[in-house]
């Protein structure tokens, strides 16, 4: 009885060391650049009765984020902000007749979020896995009209305000050096305004979400 529990506590030890030597501090000031995709919906609607849309915007995203998290054990919690540029846009004409159509584009967009994580390891490397959520926005450009001419002569420019949560994991490739990939969805509210000059009476609201694939690189302070 004796030589096996030394033998279970000898194998425990022997996996529980590498693990520890493998430990990673991820507490502190972070930074990194990311590029991602971002796939949506954009429900338009009109206050004239015209038939609505959804004009299905995707793009790349590029930017950065700056971060502080703080660690006890394999807990992590901390705050993150980041910025991108957007090329995430649009469109959809009703074709049934003149109708109607819409137009959004993205100009940028940003959040500042909660990061709660885990740190483990994955394939010998340490690795943060961690969850995210906060408050996003977003500016876009709309255009709305019936379905000819061709772009609509109205449209409007509005800052939306939202939220986001998604989940992520970053992965460590040299000492203070990470490799980032992260999924997150989006839901920045519904604009409202005119479609001035060509159409100052009538309304166009617009709701917007979207999905986002992002890789990049984080870099620990």
């Amino acid at each position: 009885m004796f030589r096996w529990k030394s033998f279970l506590f000898a194998t425990t030890a022997a996996i529980a060391l590498p693990a520890a030597a493998m430990a990673q501090d991820w507490s502190g000031l972070y930074g990194g650049v990311t590029l991602g995709y971002g796939m949506g919906n954009a429900d338009h609607s009109f206050s004239n009765g015209a038939p609505p849309g959804n004009s299905e915007p995707r793009g790349l995203l590029a930017g950065g984020f700056l971060g502080y998290a703080v660690q006890n054990g394999n807990m992590v919690w901390g705050g993150e902000i980041d910025i991108e540029t957007s090329n995430f846009e649009g469109s959809y004409i009703n074709t049934t007749g003149t109708t109607s159509q819409g137009f959004v584009t993205g100009n940028w967009q940003g959040s500042l979020r909660g990061v709660l994580g885990f740190a483990g390891n994955m394939g010998g490397n340490p690795a943060l896995y961690y969850a995210t959520a906060g408050w996003a926005v977003g500016e876009f450009d709309f255009l709305g009209g019936p379905s000819v001419p061709v772009p609509p002569g109205g449209g409007y420019s509005e800052r939306l305000n939202g939220w986001t949560a998604g989940i992520g994991m970053d992965f460590e490739i040299a000492p203070n050096t990470a490799l980032r990939a992260e999924y997150r969805y989006t839901d920045f509210g519904t604009a409202n305004g005119t479609l001035a000059p060509a159409f100052p009476a009538i309304t166009m609201p617009v709701d917007v979400n979207q999905h986002a694939l992002r890789v990049g690189v984080r870099f620990n302070f």
